[in-house]
């Protein structure tokens, strides 16, 4: 696996653990060494007996049991059927039978999944070229194609209501009784309230039919694509993963991938021509493509301020808000025709 960015472990594993975890997927465990990398979870190498290399454990620190299993089965679903993300490896002590077992054991009262280690590196932004964009625009294509046979995906967390409950927060965060809510830095508060007006033009603007849905990965942004010898060696974390709009899934994309200083006219059309090749986009959904853009930097806008801006400084890993909001204002310089001419679709 490539190196995150930095967090601490929050859930130590000694080896004596990590051997009893790997004997239940038939595994001799020779040691363990903590993966600072992720901003959820807490991630370890297990390297195996008898120089059979290495697997890669996951802690889920967040999700329950029933979600984490949700979660391996939805990944064991599409690397069957040719998407380049690791397999989860399943249990070999009898206890493989049931959907919450198959994958999934138990450490500390936290779920516990083991993957094959895929080697690879991910791509700064100066090296995101054309062709690579390309080959990702078609790997997010077959996760939208083999993902839409996968039953039982969640249900998006991000949605426009479910944002605008975020930003209310931010506009009247909850105290104990008599505790003063503690004042928002200036730049924060004039994005909260530069937010909450883009947030209620979306929704006015917003089609009024639900477009088709598909199983989306929701974050694959450039640290959650390895690369080795030019090629994707796999596409990580679907945490985020869930039924929703291969629109929008395309526009997320697009803003990880295809942004420097600005949205790259080259970038931006090689990531939609991988994505054409394997599935085309129908014309409602290229209809939808400037609304979801919309509703892609506003969710990373949202959720840079919640989830990173206002954590204590040097708790880890740190996303800046600031550059959502100027691809925000990138896209409504462009309008809905100078994107799809952007994308060359």
């Amino acid at each position: 696996m490539a190196t995150l960015p930095t967090m601490a472990i929050l859930t130590p594993l000694s080896l004596a653990d990590a051997r009893r975890i790997g004997a239940l997927y038939g595994l001799e465990v020779a040691d363990v060494r903590g993966l600072l990398a992720g901003s959820v979870n807490s991630n370890f190498a297990l390297t195996l007996a008898d120089g059979r290399g290495q697997v890669f454990l996951r802690i889920y620190e967040e999700q329950q049991r029933g979600a984490a299993s949700r979660e391996a089965r939805m990944l064991a679903h599409l690397a069957a059927g040719g998407v380049a993300t690791p397999q989860p490896l399943r249990r070999q002590d009898g206890m493989s039978g049931s959907e919450d077992t198959a994958f999934i054991a138990e450490h500390a009262g936290k779920p516990v999944a083991l993957f094959p280690w895929v080697a690879g590196d991910s791509l700064c932004q100066a090296r995101v070229t054309p062709d690579a964009a390309r080959r990702v625009g078609a790997a997010l294509a077959r996760v939208h194609l083999v993902g839409a046979s996968f039953e039982g995906a969640n249900v998006s967390r991000f949605d426009l209501d479910s944002l605008d409950q975020r930003l209310q927060g931010l506009r009247a965060p909850a105290r104990p009784t008599g505790e003063a809510a503690a004042a928002l830095p200036p730049d924060v508060a004039a994005a909260v309230d530069e937010l909450t007006g883009r947030l209620q033009r979306i929704r006015a603007a917003a089609p009024r039919a639900p477009g088709p849905e598909t199983l989306i990965h929701g974050d694959l942004f450039r640290d959650n694509v390895l690369w080795q010898g030019g090629e994707i060696s796999a596409l990580l974390d679907f945490e985020s993963a869930s039924r929703g709009s291969a629109a929008f899934d395309l526009a997320v994309t697009m803003l990880a991938w295809c942004y420097g200083d600005d949205l790259d006219p080259d970038l931006a059309a090689g990531l939609a021509a991988g994505y054409t090749s394997v599935r085309p986009l129908s014309t409602e959904e290229r209809g939808r493509l400037f609304h979801e853009s919309l509703v892609a930097a506003l969710r990373f806008s949202i959720t840079r301020i919640t989830d990173f801006e206002l954590r204590p400084k040097g708790s880890g890993v740190y996303k800046d808000f600031r550059r959502f909001l100027a691809r925000q204002r990138t896209l409504e310089r462009l309008g809905p025709e100078g994107l799809l001419a952007l994308l060359r679709v």
